[in-house]
């Protein structure tokens, strides 16, 4: 088929071009952005359509995506086998579906609301599509079968006519909708047009998204993913089996917007269908979709600046493929065109035709009748006459109907009779009663069943699910104080902690701040881990910042890290060896992904692999020391120090200056030879004054110096535009560079304000121990792909490791302590800030900067090593609890050889659990929660609702955190209720592509969340999927006054996404906010089993 010559004038062409571009805006909705695994970001899989109701959006995420919502009804019924999920928490959850109706069976009365719960428990409303030849298998002892299904004999069945009628109308109503022209395709004719254009877009976009992984790369990536394809696909000789393809193809309009347009027009999409039908097509790879929608709103992003790329672009291409093969199929199986007026016409013309071959495809056909629909539809691919071979279909359809329709009426009785009795057992009446019921009886509770299938139960199941755990947590909530507790009797100063720690509100870090607490008078606060110091953050000798902060946010400042000032004599020689280093490794990778250089390295170098791959599989832990051991050898690490300080104005013009004069003599030595005493002062300046200023007059000093070098005019001319080139020595280099520098660092008043909002949103205002710790955390682990979904999620999938850092210097300066005492902070002179780090796979913590120590700190420092180090044995001890291949209490040396032994070794897919298992964000004091095994599922965020009067700390915490924390649930939720589509399948299969993520095997769509070691245990979820519950210790009415002000917090708790609960502090009980925008009080455990 031919791409349609456009005869729009341009001045019509652009604003439909600009309508096209919004329509896929909001097409995209339905897709999730996909950021890099270098920088994993925990997200909700459908972040887009927050502003709908969590159930809507479910709806829509099946409709589009194919993916659950929940969990299997079996799982559910399994957690009520087992006693997680509690009757009354299902009775509760029907409570406002279940209308007041009750049905008589003879003496006894059952209500809809058994029979509902019945449904869940029992499975009664789960779908059976069998081939017919199994419906009429009887099972042995089914005489209670037979009997009942007589007395169904009256009931009606539908015929095979009337399920061609609706399957007819439910697919017309779907088509364009929820439902393409290539999938029709395949679901009527068995044909598989989505493999096949999946597979296209999946070479296309491997190939131009690749960054830097790619030996060979493809030719005219610049022009962006739309011309480059033109121009490589335009030399394929066959492109699908379609026609003249390099002709079409290079025929097609510059513009990508027009090509799908001209496609939709082709395809005779109705305009009101075509923004759904559009999310239908980026709903088929919503890997690769979401990862270009992603790199096409980061501008900044150097790959993106190089290779641009856009939904549009890759619309276009998929839709060309999408026009020309359904055509293909359409005009070769069916003689129609390839459109959707067509599509329908055929649907009303040839409906027996349509939905035998549905039927046949599906395997819902006896095989006699299989084998008849395949040979018919092979004779009407060569008939012309459409009058007969409707006729034909219709006459199969007819035999079809006298032959197996009484078989299935039959068949179908016995299925109703067989839910009736499995009702009576769920119900604990005696199947007699079901003999001898009226039929209308019978009729009624069928029709009940039929009302409630298993599609609607998943809400009903998650609450139930929520409820179970939710009232667990208050239970545990209700054994703490909800009051404050006076601090010290008659009146005394309070006692001083010997230490106080802040963590990351991670729930990995609920374990160890309770073990830590429990090791001595040490206190613990939670803090999101970038510690409120918003940075970009460039490490030593790296040649990229990182982005040290939430991807909700943003960041002014940036942060260096450097070696300190009396390492200036080795950074020279420790750079030499860096390189060394970089520069082996790089050759070894470049010489295993070169495409000749294997056949050779397996004979030369294959000795050298097998040391690192004994030790890497048989002894990983003391492999991994040993190479540490080595690297420290031979690079040892060098001690530094953050840019933390903003310098002036005129500090940043001499540093400029001091580096362009170190430019000038490096340029002379390099091009003229000119060194030593040759070279005066006077003359590099007068260089830079004139490389910087090219348009004045030469300076009489600079010819005359030039001239005593031996340097003509020319040579001199040259030679500065050597500098402004190749040396970058100009204004606009020069504008750049002061604007970088200060951009470096933070103001005095930054600092000041970075501190007392860190301080005062944690409640951390007085009584300061001499050592107050920022524990930042990361983790570590070998062969993982996606190693930064376990850092901090935070800080953008990065280690917190620089946060800390900044804000325990910021802490220790004297001018800001000075200023935060005038606003109310009084920090004592003996309390030092230290930055420290935890490690999550294997729970060791490290601290930084310890040169800065004062002399008299060192005890208290070895003590709280000490303290640390018997902590971290508590947390290892209790997660190997958690793993499976354990789950038992190993001694302190042997959990810790465990997790360490498990962080080193390569072929280890369960590293950790990372954040799975999260179920709730608890914003207010220590007191709270502080004794309480929370098994490591809770975000702790320490908060003092008596420090925030103006509510403006609970503000941030509730939008910015709590944001997060939800990304991070969600990702979790939907990754554990259906693995195949949210999440990313087994790590077994994990196939890096293009150093941007991870596929199944060598070929599929980007795997977009958490893989199945992640989330699951054997067959039952590690992560019980819930959606988050958020509870606040503040009064209700400035939590209301906040929501009201905030749309992103309506929709968290209107539509249900978040559950939100507080602790009043005017009356210490527990409130939750309902979805209708009311408070109810959270009940009492003996009220609750009073009402039971």
């Amino acid at each position: 088929m031919d791409p349609m010559i456009r005869t729009d004038e341009p001045a019509d062409l652009e604003p439909r071009r600009m309508e096209l571009r919004g329509m896929i805006r909001l097409a995209s909705e339905v897709i999730a952005q996909y950021w890099p695994m270098r920088t994993f970001v925990h997200h909700n899989p459908l972040h887009s359509l927050e502003y709908l109701p969590f159930t809507e959006t479910v709806r829509r995420g099946q409709q589009f995506l194919g993916g659950n919502g929940y969990l299997p009804g079996d799982l559910y019924r399994r957690y009520v086998n087992t006693g997680r999920i509690l009757i009354r928490h299902i009775d509760d959850a029907l409570a406002s579906l279940a209308k007041d109706e009750e049905v008589d069976l003879g003496s006894c009365r059952i209500a809809r609301r058994e029979v509902m719960r019945a449904c869940l428990t029992h499975g009664l409303s789960r779908p059976t599509e069998e081939p017919l030849d199994r419906l009429m298998e009887c099972e042995p002892n089914e005489d209670q079968v037979d009997v009942l299904a007589e007395r169904l004999v009256g009931f009606a069945v539908p015929t095979v006519q009337e399920r061609m009628t609706a399957t007819v109308r439910e697919d017309v109503a779907a088509l364009g909708r929820d439902l393409t022209l290539s999938n029709w395709c395949d679901q009527t004719l068995g044909t598989r047009i989505v493999d096949q254009i999946n597979g296209e877009l999946i070479k296309w976009c491997e190939a131009f998204l690749d960054e830097g992984h790619a030996t060979w790369s493809m030719p005219g990536r610049r022009q962006g993913l739309y011309a480059a394809w033109k121009q490589v696909a335009a030399n394929e000789w066959a492109t699908c089996g379609i026609a003249d393809s390099r002709r079409k193809i290079a025929a097609l309009p510059e513009h990508p917007e027009d090509t799908v347009l001209d496609c939709l027009e082709a395809l005779a999409i109705p305009p009101e269908f075509r923004q759904d039908y559009l999310a239908l097509q980026l709903a088929a790879l919503p890997g690769w979709a979401g990862f270009i929608k992603w790199r096409a709103e980061e501008n900044d992003y150097a790959w993106q600046q190089a290779y641009p790329v856009g939904l549009v672009k890759f619309l276009a291409v998929r839709l060309w493929y999408v026009r020309e093969l359904v055509e293909k199929v359409c005009q070769e199986e069916l003689g129609i065109e390839g459109n959707y007026r067509a599509v329908l016409r055929f649907m009303d013309q040839q409906s027996s035709g349509y939905f035998m071959r549905k039927e046949w495809v599906a395997g819902r056909l006896p095989a006699a009748y299989a084998d008849r629909v395949a040979r018919l539809h092979a004779q009407s691919r060569s008939l012309q006459d459409k009058a007969a071979v409707s006729r034909d279909w219709e006459q199969l359809t007819h035999h079809y109907q006298i032959e197996f329709g009484l078989r299935r009426e039959r068949a179908t009785q016995r299925g109703m009779a067989r839910r009736l009795l499995t009702l009576a057992q769920a119900l604990e009446i005696v199947p007699t009663l079901l003999m001898d019921a009226q039929p209308s009886a019978l009729r009624r509770l069928l029709d009940w069943m039929v009302a409630f299938p298993e599609s609607a139960h998943g809400p009903v199941w998650l609450k139930a699910f929520e409820a179970g755990y939710q009232d667990h947590l208050f239970d545990m909530l209700r054994r703490a104080p909800t009051k404050p507790q006076p601090a010290a009797p008659d009146g005394q100063p309070p006692v001083r902690p010997q230490s106080q720690s802040v963590f990351c509100i991670d729930v990995r870090s609920e374990p160890f701040r309770r073990h830590l607490e429990s090791t001595g008078a040490n206190e613990t606060y939670g803090f999101a881990g970038f510690f409120a110091a918003l940075i970009r953050y460039r490490a030593w000798g790296k040649e990229h910042d990182t982005e040290q902060f939430p991807v909700i946010m943003r960041a002014k400042n940036e942060v260096r890290e450097i070696p300190r000032s009396y390492l200036d004599h080795y950074v020279s020689k420790h750079q030499s060896r860096a390189k060394l280093v970089h520069a082996g490794h790089t050759l070894l990778h470049d010489l295993k992904e070169n495409v000749v250089t294997p056949y050779v390295m397996v004979e030369s170098l294959g000795w050298f692999y097998v040391l690192p791959m004994m030790g890497k599989t048989f002894l990983p832990a003391l492999y991994k020391r040993l190479t540490n051991w080595i690297r420290r050898l031979f690079v040892p690490p060098i001690a530094t120090i953050l840019t933390v300080d903003k310098l002036a104005p005129t500090e940043t013009e001499e540093m400029v200056v001091s580096e362009q004069r170190a430019l000038i003599w490096k340029a002379l030595r390099d091009r003229l030879g000119l060194h030593g005493s040759r070279v005066e002062a006077e003359f590099v300046e007068a260089l830079r004054r004139r490389a910087l200023d090219e348009d004045a007059p030469v300076e009489p000093f600079l010819s005359e110096a030039a001239r005593a070098v031996d340097l003509s005019s020319e040579q001199l001319t040259t030679f500065l535009d050597e500098l402004r080139r190749h040396y970058r020595i100009n204004r606009r280099a020069a504008s750049r560079q002061k604007e970088r520098i200060t951009r470096t660092g933070f103001t005095l008043e930054e600092q000041v304000l970075t501190l007392e909002t860190a301080l005062r949103m944690m409640g951390l205002v007085r009584n300061f121990a001499r050592l107050v710790l920022f524990c930042a955390h990361g983790s570590t682990t070998e062969n993982n792909p996606f190693e930064s979904a376990l850092d901090c999620g935070a800080c953008g999938g990065n280690e917190g490791k620089p946060n800390a850092r900044v804000l325990a210097a910021i802490a220790n300066r004297a001018p800001v302590r000075e200023r935060l005492a005038k606003r109310g902070i009084l920090i004592p002179p003996d309390t030092h800030f230290l930055a420290g780090q935890v490690d999550t796979t294997t729970d060791e913590v490290h601290l930084f900067d310890l040169e800065d120590a004062p002399p008299t700190h060192r005890k208290d420092v070895a003590r709280l090593y000490d303290d640390l180090r018997e902590a971290a044995q508590l947390t290892s001890q209790e997660r190997c609890t958690r793993f499976p291949d354990v789950g038992a209490v190993l001694p302190f040396d042997k959990a810790s050889g465990h997790v360490a032994a498990r962080s080193a070794d390569w072929s280890q897919v369960r590293p950790e659990w990372g954040l799975s298992g999260n179920t709730a964000f608890i914003i207010g004091r220590r007191e709270l929660t502080k004794g309480l095994n929370l098994s490591g599922r809770i975000f702790l965020q320490s908060y003092d609702h008596r420090e925030d009067p103006t509510d403006r700390w609970l503000e941030v915490l509730l939008t910015a955190p709590q944001v997060v924390a939800q990304w991070i649930n969600m990702e979790h939720y939907f990754s554990a209720v259906d693995n195949d589509v949210y999440g990313s399948g087994s790590k077994i299969y994990h196939n890096v592509v293009g150093r941007l993520g991870i596929m199944s095997g060598p070929w599929s769509d980007l795997r977009l969340g958490l893989a199945w070691q992640t989330v699951m245990n054997e067959e039952l979820p590690y992560h019980e999927p819930m959606r988050l519950m958020t509870l606040v210790e503040a009064s209700r009415a400035r939590i209301e006054k906040l929501i009201a002000r905030h749309e992103i917090l309506q929709h968290f708790y209107h539509n249900e996404w978040v559950h939100l609960a507080a602790l009043d502090p005017e009356d210490g009980t527990w409130y939750r906010y309902m979805p209708s925008g009311v408070w109810r009080r959270v009940p009492h455990p003996s009220e609750t089993s009073q009402a039971g």
